[in-house]
């Protein structure tokens, strides 16, 4: 026999003692990784590597439990959250943020006396554990955001923010100003505040970012048309890809291929807008966040916040419609952890809250909502998207307009008026027993938005106001605007209460005159008159007007207002003799409130009130009230700086009346109207007003001299 040398057996033995325990290692790691021998170079792969692996086949489904009678539905219990105080989770780079918020006194839910802490955990779905962890004691903050994979945690007393990594080690802390900021979420930068804007607009902020930080949505007012936009920008050439007008900040979300906006809050409006400039408008109640999907779809969440109701996702597209949803009642979850689970840690708990927040994760098609309670038995709601499990069998309808949208609400009795919560100073206790003692109706605060009577013009029987009717279309689509007339008027606008005319003569030479003092204005005069969130204009012809309200005209020949993002002129047919001051009158009141929406936003504008009241006489004021005008003594003014006394009321009143006079005047050939003489206050009032209309117009294709500035040329050269 042949005898190895001792030290040759030594390192046989070693050896071979080595060799087992590697062995006994590997086989360890494979059972834990659930992997065969034949993907055992997992465990050899890089991070990077072993993540991309991971996000093909996510580890925490392990853990799940399907929800009772869901399709959809499974619920994450992993033991790491057992006793943590979660009550949020955020995306957080690849990962998710378990936010905790805890009193460390036995409950999460903040009383007086309590201090309430934050803590921190990341959460790596993929590999289905905990990767890091801030404690309590180790967080000196009262609000903290999200910046991709960075937490900044926020000390608004001290004015700093410290900033940690994706693994929760802090980089640096620095100065932070506490009023840039309302509340946490995946917020800019602090340190960057610069906001992409190409347009140039005016008060430009960015109101959302797409998941993969590759486009914005930003707000703003543009400097041409002074109208409120919502543009698609792409961030890295700073390309504007698509724009939505009328519409200023708003809950939204954006990605490559659009953005979602919220239109209409009182009656729960959302618009798909694609990066094509198509629009599908919808409505939804109760929604509180809406993500969108790789595919383009919408992951829309609703919820009353004001209850304890279930919550209720759809995933809707508005090509294909809800292809998935789900309702879940909180109340099903019962002792605060998933059915069959088997640990004691989780207390049997009263009550179950949602998360405000949720997560969606596409290489994983689901979305993932936490569950907790005030002892601290957190749990995940997971929702998977595959297509074809509708478990609500919800269906959404999708409108190529707001308008008709609306119009469809108010057909089935679901619209809301947002006016409807509308307090006027008549509504006190004693003034409603003087209504009942004086017989006013129940519809005496009631304010009327309702567009028209006719929705389906097309299809009504005009009878003998057909020819009516085509004069109307005619003008409509001339001037771009929508005029109503006879059955189509309702029966209170505002808070007026409106009398339909009828009479084919009367309406008639109501039209003459209409069209008469609409010729005396530019064509692109009234689309400019759209600016703001103002979306149009619509012009109602009736009979008489009436209103029982306090500091307000009873019986005017006209008035206007903004109504649901339209102006509206309502005429009485009854006056139409004299449209020509009437309807300049009202028209001038839209001129001024363009003129003090353009001024708010660029201080160099020709118009302003304080250069008006320059104008009028020393320490004079305006009432700013109708309760002491006296239409049946107009005359009770002060000669040569007002038309009338009722141009005493308000400043907008008294340029309404020099305007609509100097239009009347031009309608009526009268180019010597004493008011109008060199140098007199009223004439320099209007030379102003006029210099300040053609400041805040695009006048390019204007004449020389307009319709209300005929008077000033009469009478002789315009004042610098």
């Amino acid at each position: 026999m042949y005898h190895l040398p001792k030290e040759a057996k030594l390192f046989k033995r070693k050896h071979a003692t080595i060799l087992i325990t590697y062995s006994l290692v590997l086989c360890s790691a494979i059972s834990l990784t659930a992997c065969s021998f034949s993907d055992v170079s997992y465990l050899f792969k890089s991070p990077a590597q072993k993540q991309a692996i991971l996000h093909k086949s996510p580890a925490f489904w392990d853990d799940t439990t399907s929800v009772e009678g869901s399709s959809n539905l499974s619920i994450l219990h992993n033991v790491a959250f057992e006793g943590r105080p979660y009550n949020d989770i955020r995306q957080f780079g690849d990962n998710i943020l378990m936010v905790g918020q805890g009193s460390y006194n036995n409950s999460i839910i903040e009383t007086d006396g309590q201090s309430v802490q934050y803590s921190f955990d990341v959460y790596n779905p993929w590999s289905n554990e905990i990767t890091a962890s801030l404690a309590h004691d180790k967080t000196d903050c009262d609000d903290y955001l999200i910046k991709g994979d960075k937490l900044w945690l926020l000390d608004s007393s001290a004015k700093k923010a410290t900033i940690y990594d994706k693994d929760l080690k802090e980089i640096k802390t620095c100065k932070y100003n506490p009023k840039d900021y309302d509340g946490n979420g995946d917020a800019s930068d602090p340190d960057n505040t610069e906001v992409p804007n190409p347009g140039n607009y005016y008060d430009a902020s960015q109101i959302a970012t797409s998941a993969d930080k590759k486009y914005a949505l930003v707000s703003g007012i543009t400097p041409d048309t002074y109208k409120y936009v919502i543009s698609d920008i792409r961030l890295d050439d700073n390309t504007v890809l698509s724009t939505y007008e009328g519409q200023s900040f708003s809950m939204s979300c954006v990605d490559s291929k659009g953005f979602v906006i919220e239109t209409d809050t009182a009656n729960n409006i959302w618009n798909y807008h694609s990066s094509d400039g198509k629009n599908s408008f919808f409505s939804l109640p109760d929604v509180v966040d809406v993500v969108l999907a790789e595919d383009n779809d919408m992951l829309i969440r609703c919820q009353d916040l004001s209850s304890d109701n279930s919550i209720s996702y759809y995933k809707y597209s508005p090509v294909t419609g809800v292809s998935s949803s789900f309702s879940y009642n909180p109340a099903a979850r019962g002792s605060g952890r998933a059915q069959g689970s088997s640990s004691d840690s989780a207390t049997a708990d009263t009550q179950t809250y949602f998360s405000a927040n949720s997560v969606y994760l596409p290489d994983a098609n689901c979305v993932m909502l936490l569950l907790y309670t005030a002892q601290c038995n957190p749990e995940i709601l997971i929702w998977s998207l595959d297509k074809g499990k509708n478990d609500t069998k919800a269906e959404i309808t999708s409108y190529n307009d707001c308008d008709t949208l609306l119009q469809a609400l108010r057909d089935d009795g679901s619209y809301v008026s947002p006016y409807s919560a509308i307090d006027t100073d008549d509504s006190t206790h004693e003034n409603q027993e003087a209504k009942e003692e004086a017989g006013k109706d129940s519809d005496y605060n009631t304010y009327g938005d309702e567009v028209t009577l006719i929705p389906d013009t097309t299809s009504y029987d005009w009878g003998d106001l057909s020819d009516i009717n085509a004069r109307i279309t005619a003008l409509e689509q001339k001037y771009g605007f929508s005029i109503y007339f006879g059955p189509e008027v309702p029966k209170r606008i505002d808070y007026y209460d409106i009398h339909q005319l009828k009479n084919k003569d009367k309406l008639s030479v109501s039209l003459d005159a209409l069209e008469e003092i609409l010729g005396c204005f530019p064509d692109d005069f009234f689309t400019q008159l759209c600016y703001g969130d103002i979306r149009g204009m619509r012009i109602y012809l009736c009979g008489d007007i009436s209103s029982g309200h306090s500091d307000m005209i009873n019986e005017p020949s006209g008035f206007v207002n903004i109504i649901n993002n339209h102006n509206v002129m309502v005429l009485n047919c009854n006056y139409s003799w004299d449209f020509s001051y009437t309807v300049g009158h009202e028209i001038s009141h839209l001129i001024d409130q363009r003129l003090a929406f353009i001024h708010t936003y660029d201080e160099k504008s020709e118009f302003s009130e304080e250069k008006w009241n320059s104008f009028n006489p020393d320490s004079f004021s305006y009432d700013d009230s109708y309760s002491n005008y006296n239409p049946d003594d107009p005359s009770n003014h002060i000669s040569g700086y007002f038309i009338d006394s009722y141009g005493m009321t308000f400043a907008t009143e008294d340029r309404s009346e020099i305007f609509g006079t100097a239009i009347d005047d031009y309608i009526n050939g009268i180019y010597d109207d004493a008011r109008f003489t060199d140098d007199s206050p009223i004439r320099n009032k209007l030379d102003y007003y006029s210099r300040c209309i053609r400041d805040g117009f695009d006048t390019s294709g204007w004449s020389d001299t307009m319709a209300w500035e005929a008077v000033l040329t009469a009478s002789g050269t315009q004042t610098d």
